[in-house]
């Protein structure tokens, strides 16, 4: 587990706990997430164990209203155990890469193939699920120093490192961390030169390049 390093806003935790994400591609993301980073475990099994206790002491009709630091505060948090997951080979394609059990569990009920395909320079990305508005689920794989170039988001991304590590500006981003970028971001990423960085993504909109070369190439690579 990484044990420190970048998690997610408190709301997301909330609505993990709650069962309220959008789509099973985010409770892919989040639930791989709170495997991998101690910080966010303990975040929401605090939020999972004192919410239900409060809700529980609700007069009827009343609406319950905290933020997460509050209920964290209330109790020491225990961490997360993911559920068991069916015994499942993982295809070739993720050889090297220590996948999450949420993850893995994604992967054995829908049957979706990890399909390695061009994405530029020492980069490959495997799309796992498109959902509408240009919304995808996707695997990127990166080849030690290589540079993301500058770009901005038509809509929301999140990040999680499954190995390796990747800068953004001065921030480093480890296993278990996730990046989370919005429209009004731009940046410069960069993957780490002591290895090979694999990520799993969950865009929403595509890529926003000024460069106009690479905007014509995003016409073959759907992000």
């Amino acid at each position: 587990m990484t044990q420190r390093g970048h998690v997610l806003d408190d709301a997301w935790y909330l609505d993990f706990a709650a069962g309220s994400l959008a789509s099973e591609a985010e409770a892919v993301l989040v639930r791989s997430h709170v495997e991998l980073n101690e910080d966010a475990s303990e975040r929401v099994a605090g939020l999972d164990r004192i919410g239900g206790a409060l809700l529980e002491r609700l007069p009827a009709g009343q609406a319950l209203s905290f933020n997460a630091d509050d209920l964290l505060a209330l109790a020491e948090a225990d961490d997360v155990v993911p559920a068991d997951t069916p015994a499942f080979e993982l295809p070739g394609e993720l050889d090297g890469v220590d996948v999450p059990e949420a993850l893995k569990a994604y992967l054995s009920e829908t049957g979706v193939r990890v399909k390695w395909e061009f994405l530029g320079p020492g980069l490959r990305k495997a799309i796992l699920w498109r959902g509408e508005g240009d919304t995808n689920l996707w695997l990127l794989r990166a080849e030690p120093g290589v540079a993301i170039p500058h770009h901005g988001h038509n809509g929301s991304e999140l990040t999680l490192v499954l190995k390796g590590s990747f800068w953004d500006g001065d921030q480093e981003y480890r296993r278990g961390d996730v990046e989370e970028a919005h429209p009004d971001i731009e940046h410069d990423i960069r993957i780490d030169p002591s290895g090979v960085c694999v990520c799993l993504a969950l865009t929403h909109g595509k890529l926003r390049f000024a460069n106009p070369l690479l905007r014509a190439f995003q016409v073959f690579t759907g992000l």
